[in-house]
């Protein structure tokens, strides 16, 4: 399209500079004209009724026949009273009387194999109380004049055309070496997608490098998920094993007790059906993608809340600016601060305090409660990554161990200590630069 542009610019600037040089050199040529008419009028003189007008003029080209340069001179009526001695063979068939003080300027096409330029002046002369009304006219041959005109064109589309091409090829040389990054761009991903290589790699320029590292991030966030949906269904399989081996036992020497055993061990396999799929699931793509505004998932979850835990009647403080957001997927801040929300509720004591401190290098969520806390002791086993189902204390549920991958995936931190309410306070981090 570009290239197409620059052909439309150059033919319409050429097109203008030829009809600027046609105009500039026609004008040339009549006011050249114009000086010759006046020359024959300085030699004419009215003696009488008579106007005489040297035979010879001081222009010779007026006194060589077929030169290219003819004069004449017109009565009234638009009789020819005089002409030049270059004149034998051309008459002014297309001159016409003009009145005093006025000229024009035109071509005569009429003679044969030849086009002429026709310049016309009125004048007025007196003799014995008398006016005389002439008519001067000089006829020029423009072959010199179409003969420039060729030239010129000939030289102007030739350089026309030699700027063009070195501007396309100048283009042409800029659009490649732009492009390039995006060919090697186009290379790599296909590597990828062939198997033959892990992530994009090389050197790109910085317009690029937000979005290869957008891409690098999602093809290992994808590569990641593929492996934890593999891992997970090794976890899942394995552990189904003891409560379908206990099933099996019972079911093989029945009593009174398997149907609730039968209940009891169900209900775990649901329990760890549903945690490992949400692990697996857990999403780790940190893009700057999508914005999620924080305190409008905060009221919800309050409002979700406030209806589950109605007997309690919580206190529930939220202290989130409007501006914050959260850069990432929205399942992961819900799920994420839907299990830091649901811990203070179900374990405080009826008040909460929910946080956001937002800074240029990083964001931070702190839920607070005024229950009984967390030893020290058991902090680290909380939030250490993949803790089994058998080691959760305190009422921590399978919830913690999502929570930790989704902020692991993130590359942020979570830390658990003392809060001022007096119950336990969990803080989640994520570093800014790895959005």
């Amino acid at each position: 399209m570009a290239s197409f542009l620059m052909l439309v610019f150059f033919s319409i600037t050429g097109a203008i500079l030829d009809s600027a040089f046609s105009n500039a050199a026609k004008t040339a040529a009549q006011e050249k004209m114009q000086l010759q008419i006046l020359s024959l009028i300085s030699s004419a003189e009215q003696q009488g009724r008579n106007l005489v007008i040297p035979n010879y003029q001081s222009d010779p080209q007026f006194n060589e026949a077929s030169s290219g340069l003819y004069g004449y001179v017109l009565d009234r009526a638009g009789k020819e009273l005089w002409r030049s001695r270059s004149a034998v063979l051309i008459s002014p068939r297309t001159a016409r009387p003009t009145l005093p003080g006025k000229q024009t300027f035109g071509v005569d096409d009429t003679n044969p194999n030849t086009e002429l330029f026709v310049a016309t002046y009125g004048t007025i002369e007196e003799s014995q109380g008398k006016d005389y009304q002439y008519t001067f006219v000089v006829m020029q041959d423009n072959h010199s004049y179409r003969q420039s005109i060729i030239s010129y064109r000939e030289s102007l589309w030739l350089w026309l055309t030699v700027v063009a091409l070195l501007l396309l090829a100048t283009q042409h040389l800029l659009l490649s070496r732009g492009l390039r990054p995006l060919h090697d761009l186009a290379h790599h991903l296909k590597e990828i997608e062939n198997g033959d290589a892990q992530s994009l790699s090389g050197n790109y320029p910085q317009e690029l490098s937000r979005l290869t590292g957008n891409l690098n991030r999602l093809i290992d966030s994808e590569r990641q998920q593929r492996e934890r949906y593999h891992q997970r269904l090794g976890d899942l399989a394995h552990s189904l094993k003891t409560p379908l081996a206990v099933i099996s036992n019972a079911a093989s020497e029945p009593t009174d007790e398997l149907r609730d055993i039968v209940k009891e061990q169900s209900s775990r396999m649901d329990q760890i059906v549903r945690y490992q799929l949400q692990r697996a699931v857990v999403s780790q793509q940190v893009t700057s993608i999508t914005k999620v505004n924080i305190l409008e998932q905060a009221k919800q979850i309050k409002s979700a809340l406030d209806k589950v835990y109605k007997a309690k009647a919580v206190m529930c403080d939220i202290r989130i600016p409007q501006a914050s957001v959260f850069q990432g997927d929205q399942g992961d801040l819900l799920e994420m601060l839907g299990n830091f929300m649901d811990n203070a509720y179900k374990y405080g004591a009826g008040e909460v305090r929910v946080t956001v401190e937002d800074n240029n290098e990083s964001i931070s969520f702190i839920v607070e409660d005024n229950g009984v806390g967390i030893d020290e002791s058991q902090r680290e086993e909380i939030t250490r990554r993949g803790a089994r189902l058998d080691t959760q204390e305190h009422g921590q549920g399978i919830g913690m161990a999502v929570v930790v991958d989704i902020v692991k995936g993130y590359k942020g931190t979570i830390e658990i200590s003392d809060s001022d309410l007096l119950g336990a306070k969990f803080t989640a981090t994520f570093p800014k630069h790895h959005y």
